[in-house]
């Protein structure tokens, strides 16, 4: 029996490890209910090959079936994939699933298939049964190209691993997987596959699903079953399925559109917001070269600094996107914790002078679909090249105009000499691993750029980032903010369109010099360049607060939010921000978000705890300041100032003792002049605000809208260091 699309065998192929199938026959079960489900799902018969007269012993010395060239000849693949299915020395993976993933690349149907719903989907449709080592995935993705997404028949409970049964209880799974559900996943994506290549228009714009009782598995005695088993179709009446289909939309529409558009970032965001934000995730290296990471790392780098630039859209950062490094995560679960619609996904394979570059952009609501996907032929030497064609592809698909000034900025990318591209992208691959190891070969790397050409300025923008975050190296903090504003400096001197040189430079006059009007104009230059980074914003809030203008200020830290919101550093500083103007119920709110970020924050205990006590709720205030004083010392303040607040003076003491041992460190120099003028010792307090002013302290220009340091704005000695610090007006 012929596939239902003249030119093929059949319509499936299942390919599976025969040792799956010996000890409880699953697959051949499986085969029967997918047969059974798939007699109510399509109007045609449908063809499916499965052996069922194992040779596991030929099979393994690959004495192959000569036909088997003609059976792979089919329209859709499904591999069961198990914890021995993905093993090149198997006939299965070898002469199956290889041949396969080949063969339908070089078909002229394509290995990917269009859907009428828009969405583009693989005919490899993977059914998992096992949960799987690292090393297995990664092989799977290598051979695919793409991430490993499956229809799953796990159980899952503690210390199991094994398929899905149909009479396991869902309950009593971790996954609560109904097997009955997948069987149906299952059917419906060939059908979603089948149809999509369809020569008849009318079967490929079929959409509607059909679902059936658990009844309908007691089998169909006019099936034919064979040594490989045909499967034969119902016939479902039109106007039933019509129907259905209308029932459905309506429905869909009244109850899953107004929630959707209600959605904010505790799910979603706004359906407005949405549509303008993006995530490019972690591009994976498929080439088998793991020596060529340092490209995966570049090209996501700089589709991200690229799309950055760009006024009308919002691009997470880098490090939000980091944790779904190989994920097996769907991409509706990435778009939400990412709180995107828009998701760009990527791969490279081959060698370096012939880089297969696969770029995927991904609709993620209200369902998954692809919007186009492209594979760029490029030499390593060439990768600068394409990014613009793809940044404007991208925009295209997601329609967000390209304004006349960003396109600007697009074109006028710096043409740069290969190799101190390669040196550039591999010196921030290695900063990124934050070793001390990794960061010698990052300056090694950039200095052997500026050896190519000193008259470049990337390897020197290197050196900048390098040296602006080397808290894991043994610089000191202060030869290393020297050596970063000298590095920024200088790639500025070469070309003023860095952004990154403008970010290190901000955070150095900011933090380290107090050179206010040098830190406006670095905020603001960097924001012109690309308005898509987090830190620029929360830095330029702190600016505004010593402006005393704190609704600018809260604003700004609402922007870094919003660009990143998986960032603790953001989401702390927001929090902090209100504590600053003693909004304590927004502390408390803000400050839960970032426990749900990062659960063992004590910056987020520290502020929860500070706004209890401001609030008067003090034993609630001790606890949480306990809490987060058990997990990392810091922030000693807190407590003492909670007691204070209690009327507990001589417990305020005891902590302020302790913190006297440590008034070498500026940080507790700065709070303890927070308890001691909460305590009302107003000459003691503005002792530790002097200590902290010598040393430089980051905290000491915003000593004059400190929450806890009112007390003292009125004594000469306070007066004093307010005047030598000359803080904007």
């Amino acid at each position: 029996m012929a596939s239902i699309i003249p030119g093929y065998e059949y319509d499936i192929f299942i390919s599976y490890r025969q040792k799956d199938n010996k000890y409880d026959g699953w697959v051949t079960e499986f085969v029967e209910h997918l047969k059974n489900e798939l007699e109510a799902t399509f109007k045609e018969d449908v063809s499916i090959y499965f052996d069922e007269n194992p040779h596991d012993g030929l099979l393994e010395i690959y004495n192959v079936d000569k036909s088997l060239e003609l059976k792979l000849k089919s329209l859709v693949l499904i591999p069961i994939i198990s914890q021995t299915y993905c093993d090149p020395k198997c006939f299965a993976w070898q002469n199956e699933f290889v041949a396969f993933n080949r063969m339908s690349s070089a078909d002229p149907l394509g290995k990917d298939v269009k859907l009428a719903s828009g969405n583009v989907c693989s005919r490899i449709i993977p059914v998992k049964i096992h949960e799987l080592d690292t090393s297995d995935i990664e092989l799977f993705e290598k051979e695919i190209g793409s991430r490993l997404r499956s229809i799953e028949f796990i159980y899952e409970s503690a210390g199991v691993n094994r398929p899905l049964k149909p009479s396991d209880n869902p309950d009593k799974n971790l996954n609560k997987t109904f097997y009955r559900d997948q069987i149906n996943k299952v059917a419906n994506a060939i059908k979603d596959v089948i149809y999509g290549l369809h020569p008849d228009p009318e079967r490929r714009a079929t959409k509607s699903y059909q679902t059936r009782s658990t009844a309908d598995y007691a089998g169909n005695p006019q099936t034919e079953v064979t040594s490989k088993t045909f499967l034969s179709k119902r016939v479902i009446k039109a106007t039933v399925l019509l129907v259905s289909i209308g029932i459905i939309l309506i429905l869909s529409v009244l109850f899953f559109y107004p929630k959707y558009k209600g959605k904010t970032k505790a799910g979603l965001m706004s359906a407005e917001t949405v549509n303008k934000a993006i995530a490019v995730l972690p591009v994976s290296n498929f080439t088998g070269n793991p020596d060529l990471d340092y490209i995966a790392s570049g090209i996501q780098d700089a589709l991200i600094s690229e799309l950055g630039k760009l006024s009308n859209l919002t691009v997470r950062p880098e490090q939000s996107t980091m944790q779904f490094s190989k994920s097996q995560e769907s991409i509706q679960q990435i778009a939400k914790k990412l709180s995107v619609n828009n998701i760009i996904e990527s791969s490279i394979k081959g060698p370096e002078n012939n880089l297969q570059i696969e770029v995927k952009l991904v609709e993620a609501f209200p369902s998954e679909k692809y919007i186009w996907s492209s594979t760029f032929s490029q030499n390593w030497k060439n990768l600068a090249s394409v990014y613009s064609d793809i940044v404007r592809r991208i925009m295209d698909g997601i329609q967000v105009k390209i304004t006349q000034q960003d396109d600007k900025k697009l074109a006028s990318s710096r043409e740069h000499n290969p190799e101190i591209l390669k040196a550039y992208d591999r010196g921030i691959y290695f900063m990124k691993k934050h070793s001390k190891e990794d960061f010698e070969k990052g300056i090694k790397c950039f200095n052997g750029a500026i050896e190519i050409d000193p008259a470049d300025p990337l390897p020197y923008l290197g050196l900048a980032i390098g040296y602006g975050t080397s808290g894991h190296t043994s610089a000191t903090a202060e030869d290393a903010a020297a050596k970063a504003k000298s590095y920024a400096l200088k790639a500025l001197s070469i070309d003023s369109t860095l952004t990154d040189a403008y970010v290190v430079l901000a955070e150095r006059y900011l933090y380290t010099e107090w050179n206010f009007p040098a830190t406006e104009h670095c905020l603001k230059r960097a924001m012109d360049l690309n308005p898509n980074i987090p830190s620029v914003h929360y830095t330029y809030g702190w600016y505004f607060f010593l402006l005393n203008d704190a609704d600018q200020a809260i604003s700004e830290m609402k922007k870094a939010v919003e660009i990143d919101p998986t960032d603790p550093v953001s989401q702390g500083y927001l929090a902090w921000a209100y504590l600053d103007v003693a909004r304590f119920d927004e502390v408390i709110t803000e400050g839960r978000k970032l426990l749900q970020l990062q659960s063992d924050s004590t910056l987020a205990f520290y502020l929860i705890g500070s706004a209890y006590a401001e609030m008067g709720m003090y034993y609630e205030a001790i606890e949480m300041h306990k809490k987060g004083l058990a997990i990392s010392p810091g922030y000693e303040n807190g407590l003492g100032i909670a007691y204070a607040r209690a009327g507990q003076k001589e417990k305020a003491l005891e902590v302020a003792a302790t913190m006297e041992k440590s008034l070498d460190q500026w940080w507790y120099a700065w709070g303890l002049a927070e308890v001691y003028a909460t305590l009302g010792e107003k000459q003691k307090a503005i002792d530790c605000l002097e200590i902290a002013y010598k040393k430089h302290g980051d905290f000491v220009p915003w000593m004059n809208g400190d929450l806890y340091l009112k007390p003292l704005k009125n004594e000469p000695r306070f007066k004093e260091i307010v005047r030598k610090l000359n803080l904007p007006v």
